[in-house]
């Protein structure tokens, strides 16, 4: 009996450890070879660090998020997740990037919505002169430093944004998040990441 005993002992530890490890180790193919690991909601959380991103929030409907990945890619503390708006919208991602030192002020720049774009039609929108033309034809900017932050918007910066159309971008606190407009799906965790640890780079990260 006391046999018996030992050996279901050693089986729940065993499995145990197995399941703690599955839980741990770097996620392989559904981040393509990232190097990260499963994250709880609760390290999420405790990662934005009371940070309030609009593209994590809504008075309307708040976004569900999952599946989240963390860890150190290229230097840079680095977290991708899924984000679902509603039951029927399709499912897109997140890459956050944490312990930035980027010399810039809090931003956001997203697509402009189709509310937005009416308005600049009708010559009843906000007039961004701080900014490139090209930039506010297709996005919504907005900065606490409007001045200091267009002087920052080397060409390089502008084509970037203009080139991946459709990306939603905010910075605060040390912390960039990056929303791309792809659906997600495993093959383009890694060039999505690659995209956002780029954008970093031309906006100032020392590697």
């Amino acid at each position: 009996m006391g046999l018996i005993f030992l050996i279901l002992a050693v089986v729940v530890l065993v499995t145990g450890v197995f399941w703690w490890c599955e839980k741990k180790v770097p996620s392989g193919q559904a981040t393509c070879g990232l190097g990260l690991s499963d994250f709880s909601r609760r390290e999420f959380d405790a990662l934005l660090n009371k940070r309030k991103f609009s593209a994590l929030t809504s008075w309307v409907n708040t976004p569900y998020l999952s599946q989240f990945f963390a860890g150190t890619v290229n230097g840079m503390n680095t977290c991708v997740f899924t984000i679902s708006r509603s039951r029927y919208s399709p499912t897109t991602f997140g890459i956050l990037l944490t312990s930035l030192d980027l010399p810039i002020p809090k931003f956001i720049l997203k697509p402009k919505t189709f509310t937005k774009e009416v308005g600049d039609m009708l010559g009843i929108g906000d007039h961004r002169a701080s900014f490139p033309q090209s930039l506010v034809d297709m996005y919504d900017i907005s900065s606490e430093d409007d001045g200091t932050f267009a002087a920052m918007l080397r060409p390089e910066i502008i084509t970037f944004f203009l080139h991946h159309e459709g990306l939603s971008v905010e910075y605060q606190n040390g912390a960039l998040l990056v929303t791309p407009s792809l659906i997600s799906n495993e093959q383009n965790y890694e060039p999505a990441v690659q995209r956002t640890h780029t954008l970093a780079q031309l906006l100032g990260q020392s590697r």
